[in-house]
């Protein structure tokens, strides 16, 4: 009977949870929806536009689905560009800053919740207070000093200042703070190390927390603008992001909006896959980070 009613308790359970869905979960719902549709707009216009004949998105009133959809605008888009050039551009300084970040901030995490050693939190500390530091104060500074080191208009100049990241460090070494010190004892027992430890335990334990940072990073490198416009002379080394401005000003007919828009869904393309990919993680790792302090 005991095993019966420990059979019967989930059920139960699970049926009272059904049942406390009231109607202000319904309008809580509804709402969330209706503002992800509301902040989603703008990309679902974008995207249809980027389909259109030039008189369509010429015309007025404005319409939202095309009548006739054509591919002519992703065609002028990368044929009036190197926009093949400037996707692989992004890709490797993305790839590697992500790569970068993701292996250093989790030695330092390691470090700052695992290891014992002195001055541990005030150096923590110091790294946390960098994420105070606003990017343009430390703009000027760290373009003379890549200019100074040979890496202007070179992939080591796009990733290097952003090989490491003082967000990624907290956001793991919240996490690793959460798991047991007694696995870290009795792996010492066992006669692992450290680096065995870190590798065989902990990375495998944290992956949803380092998906979610990696998306992050991806993104954040994505996005990136001010810097690699700055950095980068010449047309093989500039981003996707710089090339379609480029695209923007070296249209022959002023704003044609349905190439401009194409190219912004090229663009777009890589970072929404790596999202769709990685999304389950996303929210793991959010939701499981920062339990412990």
């Amino acid at each position: 009977m005991a095993m019966i009613d420990s059979l019967d308790s989930p059920i139960d359970t699970t049926t009272k949870r059904k049942e406390r869905f009231t109607g202000t979960d319904l309008a809580v719902h509804i709402l969330l929806l209706g503002l992800g549709l509301v902040i989603a707009l703008p990309i679902f216009i974008a995207f249809f536009t980027s389909f259109k004949l030039p008189a369509q998105v010429a015309s007025f009133p404005p319409t939202v689905f095309p009548q006739e959809w054509t591919l002519q605008n992703y065609q002028a888009a990368w044929n009036s560009t190197p926009f093949g050039r400037f996707m692989l551009n992004s890709i490797v300084q993305s790839g590697l800053i992500t790569i970068g970040q993701v292996i250093f901030s989790i030695l330092a995490a390691y470090a700052f919740s695992i290891l014992v050693f002195p001055g541990r939190n005030l150096l923590f500390y110091i790294v946390l207070g960098s994420l105070m530091v606003p990017f343009e104060l430390t703009f000027i500074p760290n373009f003379i000093l890549v200019s100074e080191w040979g890496m202007a208009d070179s992939y080591q100049g796009l990733i290097v200042p952003f090989i490491a990241s003082a967000f990624g460090v907290f956001m793991l070494r919240q996490f690793f703070l959460t798991i047991p010190k007694e696995l870290h004892d009795a792996s010492k027992i066992d006669g692992a190390g450290n680096w065995r430890f870190l590798w065989k335990i902990v990375v495998p334990l944290s992956k949803a927390s380092i998906g979610a940072f990696s998306i992050f990073a991806f993104l954040n490198a994505w996005n990136q603008y001010l810097w690699p416009l700055v950095i980068t002379k010449t047309f093989e080394m500039r981003t996707l992001q710089i090339g379609i401005r480029f695209f923007m000003s070296n249209l022959e007919r002023g704003q044609e909006w349905g190439p401009v828009m194409a190219g912004s869904m090229i663009a777009l393309g890589p970072a929404l896959i790596a999202f769709l990919i990685a999304q389950r993680q996303l929210v793991q790792g959010i939701a499981m980070t920062g339990l412990k302090g």
